[in-house]
């Protein structure tokens, strides 16, 4: 592959590349890689207000996807929904964590390959400098 498209058409590409990979590893169990990123969210930080979490990731599902994943959760019996619009995961719900968190870690190492860690930290710190560059123009 040339290295000569805009930066925009990499992001893009990586992104379509990124989902479809993990959601490939993850079809078997009929979840996506949108179910890893809110469950990851759910186990690391013990509990979720869901309104609030989506406006972190709604960007990348529409709040119908997200309802839906939640949902698919709870008929799982994966999450427990509590006051104030709080979802935790539930035993069997670590449970599933855990496995689809070693699902993902394999996937992440191949996909990662060859990539030092100050080739990764320096390519999030490029991003991240664009973004701040033009949120703060």
């Amino acid at each position: 592959m040339e290295a000569n498209k805009p930066i925009g058409w990499y992001l893009k590409e990586a992104d379509q590349q990124i989902t479809s990979y993990m959601n490939d590893v993850f079809k078997d169990l009929s979840i996506t890689r949108f179910h890893w990123m809110v469950i990851r969210n759910i186990a690391e930080r013990g509990r979720i207000n869901t309104w609030q979490f989506f406006q972190e990731v709604k960007n990348f599902v529409t709040v119908q996807e997200f309802g839906e994943i939640i949902q698919s959760f709870a008929d799982r019996g994966w999450v427990v929904m509590g006051a104030e619009d709080t979802c935790s995961l539930t035993a069997a719900g670590e449970e599933a964590y855990k496995n689809l968190a070693t699902l993902q870690q394999e996937r992440a190492a191949h996909m990662m390959r060859g990539i030092s860690d100050d080739e990764y930290k320096l390519t999030l710190s490029v991003l991240n400098r664009i973004i701040e560059n033009i949120v703060h123009q």
